[in-house]
């Protein structure tokens, strides 16, 4: 996976969240599934392939708001599932909320990684 592939993954399960909020996601969402964060596409290649880049202070950053990240995406969907989906859905629009603020740091440190490590 590329750093592009990595960012789009991650914003993948933004998307899915929001799919889930408006009930029009066709499967059922694990939540204990959600809350590990090496088994998305990203945690994987987290884990994997990206290891490469933990010696990186950005790459430790990563690991560590790519799993908090993970924890707030399954606070919100447990939410959803209890029928809190308008307040689920405010949580998933504001970039001040846990979940905003951790998608963010997600996708800067990716960015910076890919700034250092591949020149765009």
């Amino acid at each position: 996976m590329d750093f592009d592939g990595a960012i789009q993954a991650h914003t993948n399960w933004k998307l899915r969240l929001f799919s889930f909020c408006k009930g029009t996601l066709p499967e059922k969402i694990d939540m204990q599934e959600l809350e590990k964060d090496n088994l998305c596409a990203l945690g994987k290649w987290i884990h994997g392939e990206g290891q490469g880049y933990a010696a990186d202070p950005k790459g430790s950053d990563l690991v560590q708001a790519h799993a908090a990240f993970h924890r707030a995406a399954a606070s919100i969907a447990l939410m959803i599932e209890r029928g809190r989906a308008p307040a689920a859905q405010a949580l998933l629009n504001s970039r001040d909320s846990e979940f905003g603020k951790l998608s963010l740091k997600v996708v800067g440190h990716l960015m910076d990684l890919r700034s250092r490590y591949s020149g765009k």
